[in-house]
């Protein structure tokens, strides 16, 4: 039978963090077969021994992490802290790989090696890379090809204080590497994905390009289209617009707009005589592109209506991975959506990170995503 327990610290000693944190997961969870193990910026060079305490209080050196913005547990969202979410009884497999090349794919035939056969769809792929040394589209294009038909989530390391973020599985610690964990149950993971968007206008085709740049959407200069979405005050100031009102690639046939259905990306840049826009993906002429606006309010409903989505089952355990743009940040209080998870899923051990991008499954397929919080369910 599966058994998690999480435990949290804010403890600023490392190793009294990691006690305390190791302690609390372990009386919850019992024993512990595999950890995972999230700590904020203010750690990294004491993240040998913090690592080392933790092992040794849980009692097993099958434990993955990174540093991230903050993290998520026991209904909080902490800036400075460690979390511990250890799990008994679900065969998990922890990994770090190092010094990945997007030109020598290595990444799913080492992950299909060490699970001894092929994925199945009741695996759970946890990635947590460090977006300054992975390739980031070309690895998860390799891991959802290699390990199929799982299913895939995480979230991406960072460290705004050392601006070095770290990785780790046992006591092996790296930066610019990929730490993760496979966990192997006996029923399909149950995944939710939540945006904080709203859209502006329905998808338009995009009519003429130049690399990154939108030239035109449906016949009309891109820069006029995105000016009348953003409407009054923000359309006038083109450099706080970027901010808000965000370009959306849809990628399901129905709803192409409807929450989680589509990819927001940043808008990278504006030029003014062309009336054009620029976004980091390059698009083609006859795709969609939406125009949608990031607000509280619908980041808090569509929050809501993930959480209703996934309902019913008997969850163990909940990983929960989070944009480091949203929490208080986007909602301006402090343990807004931990709230609502821990309402939601009541005593579900669960536990969590503020990331620099997210992982989860958009239109079917797992997704670099920004601006989202990925929800991942593992049913007794």
């Amino acid at each position: 039978m599966i058994r998690a327990g999480v435990g949290l610290s804010i403890d600023p000693d490392p190793v009294k963090a990691a006690e305390e944190a190791a302690s609390g997961a372990l009386s919850r969870a019992g024993r512990a077969d595999a950890a995972l193990l999230l700590a904020t910026p203010g750690y990294g060079e004491g993240m040998p021994g913090l690592l080392e305490a933790a092992i040794g209080t849980l009692g097993t050196r099958r434990l993955a992490g990174v540093t991230c913005h903050g993290v998520i547990g026991l209904g909080r969202e902490e800036e400075a802290a460690v979390v511990v979410l250890a799990v008994s009884g679900l065969d998990v497999e922890t990994f770090l790989l190092e010094e990945l090349d997007p030109f020598e794919p290595r990444v799913g035939e080492e992950l299909r090696a060490r699970l001894g056969g092929e994925a199945r769809a009741e695996d759970l792929v946890v990635l947590m890379p460090d977006p300054r040394g992975v390739p980031l589209l070309a690895t998860l294009n390799e891991v959802r090809e290699a390990l199929a038909p799982a299913l895939v989530v995480g979230a991406g390391a960072a460290d705004p204080v050392w601006d070095r973020p770290q990785q780790w599985c046992g006591r092996e610690i790296t930066s610019g590497g990929l730490a993760g964990m496979v966990l192997r149950g006996a029923r399909p993971p149950r995944v939710g994905v939540t945006q904080a968007c709203r859209p502006l206008c329905d998808p338009l085709p995009v009519t003429r390009t130049q690399g990154h740049w939108i030239l035109e959407l449906d016949g009309r200069p891109a820069l006029d289209v995105y000016r009348e979405a953003a409407r009054g005050p923000l359309g006038e100031d083109l450099r706080r617009a970027a901010g808000f009102v965000l370009a959306a690639l849809p990628k399901a046939d129905e709803g192409p707009l409807e929450p989680g259905g589509y990819l927001v990306r940043n808008v990278a840049g504006f030029a003014l005589e062309e009336k054009a826009f620029a976004i980091p993906e390059a698009l083609k002429p006859g795709e969609l592109l939406g125009l949608v606006v990031r607000e509280p309010e619908a980041a808090r409903e569509d929050l809501k209506a993930m959480l209703a989505g996934l309902e019913g089952g008997d969850p163990a355990l909940g990983l929960y991975f989070d944009c480091c743009a949203r929490g208080a940040a986007l909602f301006g209080v402090p343990g807004l959506e931990s709230g609502y998870l821990e309402q939601s899923l009541g005593g579900t051990p669960l536990a969590g990170m503020f990331g620099s991008c997210e992982i989860g499954p958009v239109g079917g397929r797992a997704e670099l995503l920004t601006y989202t919080g990925v929800l991942a369910l593992i049913d007794r």
